[in-house]
């Protein structure tokens, strides 16, 4: 099965604006009140330039762990492996906010203005990260046959994942009718777009300790904070 959606940019802000907010510098700082004239104004362009959409498509275990292995720069060990073999169902996806946020936020750099170039950069990485979430759910409202199964992504570069994996990831789901490209050092355009799989698994597999060698060099190290965050959906789901 493979699914195409759009989303209209206010919906990504909505949800995302307890991370927007924490842009915000405190109340005594002298830059307070310009910080948050900027960020009103990175919210309008924003809304203005941003063309959220994704794409998402089943797939076998085989056939991803085929995917999985690809050009074979894996680390020894992945965070990734020991969840696959407790997943219920699997889905790669790809999301993007289109090439003008982009473009925006290029042309402010360019022209000297790094402070909104910066903010409005920041404001879209966590509507990107939004838009994942996005995928997220609708992934796990299709999966409904999967009860009890929470879905996490997991995207090429973490995890011990290498980012080489992308190009099989590509051949696979081929997300270019959602304008998003690969080049040769696998990274994607439009820059604000996101590709990995979808895995459906009980919560206690993706709740794995961040002690793989990968987790070392890991610069976010936010698998902790989102199984927390899944684990009460799922409470409150159930009251």
């Amino acid at each position: 099965m493979r699914t195409h959606f759009e989303v209209e940019p206010r919906e990504l802000l909505a949800p995302a604006a307890d991370a927007i907010t924490g842009l915000e510098p405190r109340n005594d700082s002298p830059v307070a009140a310009q910080v948050r004239s900027l960020i009103d104004e990175a919210r309008t362009l924003f809304v203005d330039a941003a063309r959220p959409r994704g794409v998402y498509q089943t797939i076998g275990r085989g056939d991803f762990e085929e995917i999985f292995r690809g050009d074979g720069g894996n680390d020894d060990e992945t965070a990734l492996e020991p969840v696959l073999e407790d997943s219920a169902s699997l889905a790669l996806f790809a999301v993007t906010l289109g090439e003008e946020v982009s473009q925006h936020i290029s042309e402010l750099f360019a022209t000297g203005d790094a402070a909104k170039g910066y903010i409005l950069d920041q404001v879209a990485s966590i509507a990107a990260d939004q838009l994942v979430q996005n995928a997220r759910h609708r992934y796990a409202g299709a999966e409904g046959s999967n009860a009890g199964a929470a879905v996490l992504p997991y995207s090429p570069g973490y995890c011990g994942w290498n980012v080489s994996g992308q190009r099989a990831l590509f051949a696979r789901l081929e997300p270019a009718d959602l304008g998003i490209s690969l080049n040769e050092s696998c990274l994607m355009h439009p820059i604000k777009s996101v590709s990995g799989v979808l895995v459906a698994a009980p919560i206690e597999a993706h709740d794995f300790s961040p002690s793989f060698p990968c987790c070392a060099t890991c610069t976010t190290v936010h698998c902790q904070d989102r199984v927390a965050s899944i684990r009460a959906e799922l409470a409150a789901s159930q009251v």
